[in-house]
């Protein structure tokens, strides 16, 4: 249960962030994934162990502190793949 609430806290932050980036005109269905990627503390860990509760508990710090003030539409355009063939 703890662990749950833990994981509903962290989306509800992750959701919070995003309806504040779309109330910056940032629209694309990448936003979701590009937050949870930015507040992920393993994203680019050479470690292979983590300690699930640790994880959680950095996450919501991470998420706690993210600015969207400093996110550009490239940031996002970039984490979104390539953009589509044009013809």
């Amino acid at each position: 249960e703890s662990r749950a609430s833990k994981l509903l806290e962290i989306d509800d932050r992750v959701t919070a962030i995003v309806g504040r980036l779309k109330a910056r005109g940032f629209t694309s269905p990448y936003l979701r994934p590009f937050v949870v990627a930015r507040v992920n503390p393993i994203r680019f860990s050479k470690s292979t162990s983590f300690d699930f509760d640790q994880v959680l508990q950095k996450m919501l710090a991470a998420a706690s502190k993210f600015n969207v003030d400093r996110i550009k539409q490239e940031d996002i355009v970039r984490a979104g793949g390539a953009p589509p063939d044009e013809g």
